[in-house]
């Protein structure tokens, strides 16, 4: 076949249909995968919601306890400068509320770190809310969890130590009358009931806050976007957990 008699205008025409046919599945394709990472990224936050629905609900158990413990911290400061205001059972049921029932909020932080390791914050159209959320979970979040482990540690160290060198928990007796030993424990029980009651429910109180108003922030994003909360079960919940 000579070359002049060749279809070309055919040729031309279904090339060009061919080229714009796989340019526009690829383009769809790009689409449809950014949709799906866009729902994916919108799952996570929804997760992110459930977590802190029940950091909320172990946060408000953890102030109440922390709360109760006043009580304790208070007689045993007292029954140190006059044991004699205070009955031994007594005495050693405010020991075991302080040191062995003690309770601090850790945060959940998986939705976070799961929405970090995917590259998922990127693809959110909300830099504000990501901003907001980087700075609740590398700062705020980091500082209370530092904070309540050092709680903890502390008031392991002086339980372990101080208390068990003038308390005896088994026979329920006080075991030294050296006043220095005695003022030493009721100072360091006295600095815990401080860090307890002041600084450390003050944190609770201000991540509390923060973390409302993150709920709110988060909900409005996923109800702009078209995201539907309600078939999740937790849109609303901002208020559910005042």
């Amino acid at each position: 076949m000579q070359l002049s008699k060749l279809p070309w205008s055919k040729l031309l025409a279904e090339s060009v249909l061919i080229i714009v046919s796989v340019y526009f599945a690829i383009v769809l394709e790009g689409m449809s995968q950014d949709r799906a990472a866009k729902s994916a990224a919108h799952a996570a936050l929804v997760q992110m919601l459930g977590d802190m629905k029940e950091d909320v609900a172990e946060l408000e158990e953890v102030r109440a306890h922390q709360l109760a413990l006043d009580k304790h911290y208070t007689a045993l400061i007292l029954w140190l400068e006059d044991p004699e205001s205070m009955a031994l059972d007594a005495v050693g049921g405010a020991m075991d509320a302080v040191f062995m029932d003690n309770r601090t909020f850790f945060p959940r932080s998986s939705a976070w770190t799961t929405m970090v390791a995917e590259g998922q914050l990127s693809i959110l159209d909300a830099p504000k809310l990501v901003t907001q959320l980087g700075n609740f979970y590398e700062s705020v979040n980091a500082r209370l969890v530092e904070g309540g482990a050092q709680f903890e540690y502390n008031l392991g160290d002086i339980g372990r130590n101080s208390a068990t060198a003038i308390w005896d928990g088994f026979s329920r007796e006080l075991m030294t009358t050296d006043a220095n030993k005695l003022i030493a424990f009721r100072n360091q029980l006295r600095y815990m009931h401080i860090f307890g009651s002041s600084w450390y429910l003050d944190r609770l109180h201000e991540y509390r806050l923060m973390l409302d108003s993150l709920v709110l922030d988060i909900e409005s994003y996923l109800d702009e976007s078209g995201f539907e909360l309600e078939s999740s079960g937790l849109h609303g919940q901002s208020r559910e957990i005042q």
